[in-house]
């Protein structure tokens, strides 16, 4: 019994420490855009990829917010996001907790909403 109990610990912990240890971690959060706050982001994983919703103005209801949403995948430490122009990265700066998000003419910063 005692022998059950610790190999059954033993196999918890290993679990809880790999499920800490998934890459992508990072993206995983509510953002909002520094140079436009009424635009924000949430990433969410979804399995072995993520999911992400960009919230923003409507162009056509004021007062109105739009979602997109738009899976991810994450490769080589950037989150990979496929349209139906190409694909675009969203990457991530560590030492500012920041996400650099891609746009039509280059990039926006969005900081983690604590």
């Amino acid at each position: 019994m005692f022998k059950a109990t610790n190999r059954l610990a033993c196999v918890a912990v290993v679990l809880i420490l790999s499920a800490c240890g998934q890459k992508g971690n990072e993206f995983v959060g509510t953002w909002q855009c520094v140079k436009y706050p009424n635009r924000s982001a949430q990433i969410e994983r979804n399995g072995d990829s993520f999911v992400l919703k960009d919230i923003t103005p409507s162009m056509f209801t004021p007062g109105r917010m739009d979602t997109k949403v738009v899976p991810a995948v994450y490769k080589d430490g950037v989150l990979v996001i496929s349209g139906g122009f190409g694909s675009a990265n969203i990457g991530y700066t560590k030492a500012t907790d920041t996400l650099l998000m891609p746009t039509v003419g280059g990039s926006l910063e969005y900081h983690r909403v604590k």
